[in-house]
């Protein structure tokens, strides 16, 4: 019986732990969602499509941040003159939504003389 009541216990421990966390995700949101998911929300071909894919979002603080970074790394593509494109979204916190203030893309080429290095220019 004892073990019953400590099972159940740790369960309602557990689960409420969980609940926090979603309460936690919530409030870095805000009400238009995380910047992250607003990017995969926009590029829906990301799903469809082959190339290799590195995502990561960066916050200017823990708690109650107020800007964000999403870099957007595409590789593999069926281009043969572009090794990799980045795509750096950044968005502010107005009004406890997250706003998309800039849009950035960078390209990696697979041959010329700047073959490792993103630039803005487009490769040739």
């Amino acid at each position: 019986m004892n073990r019953l009541i400590l099972t159940s216990a740790l369960c309602v421990a557990v689960l409420s732990g969980c609940a926090t966390t979603q309460n936690l995700v919530n409030k870095v949101g805000g009400g238009s969602g995380t910047p992250l998911a607003q990017v995969l929300d926009e590029r829906s071909d990301l799903r469809k499509d082959l190339s290799t894919l590195e995502i990561r979002q960066y916050f200017n603080s823990v708690e109650s941040p107020t800007v964000a970074e999403v870099k957007l790394t595409e590789t593999g593509l069926m281009d043969d003159s572009v090794k990799s494109i980045r795509t750096v979204y950044r968005f502010k916190k107005v009004d406890g939504d997250w706003k998309r203030v800039d849009t950035e893309k960078e390209y990696q080429c697979l041959r010329g003389k700047n073959t490792k290095a993103f630039q803005k220019a487009m490769c040739s």
